[in-house]
This record gives structure tokens, sequence and C-alpha cells, in this order.
């Protein structure tokens, strides 16, 4: 059957901007709020996603669950949806879209599979959709194809074929990159600004390395999201010791994370972040920490 009620488990930054590209192509798009936070009902609303209810409700309703959360719940989140298709009887197809491990998809895969559903490995590269380039959910394992139907409708899906723990694979190298070294920028500032040292170096970079200082200038909103790349960074850990990559970089990152997390404006997210604090007075907040 084809794919006609999305679920959006959560609807947060991302999850209520995907939620709106998919209504906006004509998707009926539903989420549960039992026990989410003002801003996340907030967040729903604003977007035109309906509350169906319980958690039972959204796997009678939906025909395609797209789990989008911080790497820490969405275990949990696999196994509660998991043993409510068992009790229901649903076999509604259940794509894990965070950033995750191959060896953590490949964990709750047959989990959602054995209560009768049908597990999608699904890894998000790029922004929520607001405009522009739409974001990529790459997928693969055996239900790929039903994820699939979504491509072209306010997002991408490239399909990678082959086992679960491919598209969470990409997700995972991507990420090493982009967040990677947005911790390393953080970390580098942070080091100079102790030092003494901060204004050289950036003069120094101003003259021999100008496009890398535009770069780091993302670190003067990073008070706003660091708090969910903690558990990424952990996540993409074990996924290079996996493959015989040592983990210590991306722990690092994590610890620069925390870090940011624990600092003065720690607390912010995109709607309260302070855009007109320059880069300097973000770092000086960061090494109070």
């Amino acid at each position: 059957m084809p794919v006609e009620t999305v679920a959006v488990l959560s609807p947060g930054d991302m999850g209520s901007a995907v939620g709106a590209a998919l209504k906006a192509n004509r998707l009926n798009v539903i989420t549960s709020l039992d026990g989410r936070s003002d801003r996340t009902k907030y967040l729903a609303a604003s977007n035109g996603i309906a509350d169906a209810g319980t958690l039972e409700d959204v796997v009678r309703e939906a025909d395609l669950i797209l789990s989008i959360l911080v790497p820490s719940q969405a275990e949990a989140l696999a196994n509660d949806v998991a043993q409510v298709i068992s009790e229901t009887g649903s076999s509604v197809a259940f794509a894990d879209c965070n950033a995750i491990s191959p060896d953590t998809a490949k964990r709750m895969a047959p989990v959602v599979d054995t209560a009768g559903g049908r597990f999608i490995d699904a890894g998000i590269i790029g922004g929520p959709p607001r405009g522009g380039t739409p974001p990529r959910f790459y997928a693969s394992g055996p239900h790929e194809s039903v994820l699939g139907e979504l491509d072209g409708r306010g997002i991408s899906v490239p399909l990678m074929g082959g086992e679960v723990g491919r598209a969470s694979a990409i997700k995972m190298c991507y990420a090493a990159i982009s967040k990677g070294t947005l911790g390393l920028y953080t970390a580098t500032l942070v080091a100079a600004e102790s030092l003494g040292t901060y204004e050289e170096l950036i003069a120094e970079l101003q003259s021999s390395s100008a496009e890398t200082l535009k770069r780091m200038q993302g670190v003067a909103t990073l008070s706003d999201r660091a708090f969910r790349w903690i558990g990424e960074m952990e996540e993409i850990a074990n996924t290079f010791e996996s493959a015989g990559v040592t983990p210590r970089i991306h722990q690092g990152s994590g610890d620069i994370f925390q870090m940011v997390t624990d600092s003065p404006i720690g607390h912010e997210r995109p709607e309260t972040v302070d855009r007109s604090r320059s880069l300097h007075d973000t770092v000086k907040l960061f090494a109070e920490s």
C-alpha cells in the first residue's frame, strides 16, 4: 500500500521541519505528544503536525514512522514501538533516522522486524527542509523502498541497497567530518583564548587561511545544538572503533560539545540563540566552563 500517513517521532527542530515539508507535499503527518515538552508541542502545532494521541494510536494510524531523536533515545523508542506493534498486530514501517552507529542499527532491526514491523535504516545528511536543497535521507535494508516513497516530497531519499547499517555508516562518516571539525575549531579557539593568543591566531588565519576562519564562524552559534551532538560523537567513536580506527578523536569532540552545553549559554536553542554575539564573545563564554 502507498504511504499516505507519516508519523514523526519527535517533532523537534529537524522533525517538525520534515513534517511540515511532507505535509506541504500532500501527506498526512501525525505525531504523539504524550510527555513532550511545551517547546516540542509548539513546534508540532506551528508546523501543522497533528497530535494522534498515544504511541498506540500512532502505530495504528501510520503507514510509516520516522524516528528523529537524539541518539541516546533512539533504541528506547524502537523498543517501545516494537512492543506496540506486537500488541496491535501492526506491520507499520519504522525508519530509524537517527545519528547512530551501524552496530546500533543492526541491534535494533530484529527487534522491530520480529515484532511484525518493517525496520528501515536511515541517515539524514543536510539541514531542516526550509527552502533550498532538501536533506538527504539515505536508506538501506530490505524495506528501504517504503521510505523511498517520500523521495521528492520535501526530502530526498537515496536508496543504498544492501543490509541494514549502510545508511547509518554514511551518516557517521559524514558527521565525523562536518561536526567533528566544528569540535576541533571550538577546542582550538578556546585553547587560544585560555593561552592569551586568540587575537594573534585570528590575525594569522585572516592572512593565511581565510576560508578556514570563515568556517570557524559556525562556533558562534554552536550553543543551540551542541547538546544534541554529544551522543552523536559517541556513536561515531563506536563506528570508527568497529572499523579499526581510533575512537579517541570523536570522544574528544564529545567532550568539547559537553563543555559547550555546560557553558553559560549552553541552554540556547535555535529560536533563542543570540546571533548578534561575536565569535570572540562566544569563545570567552565557552572558556568559562
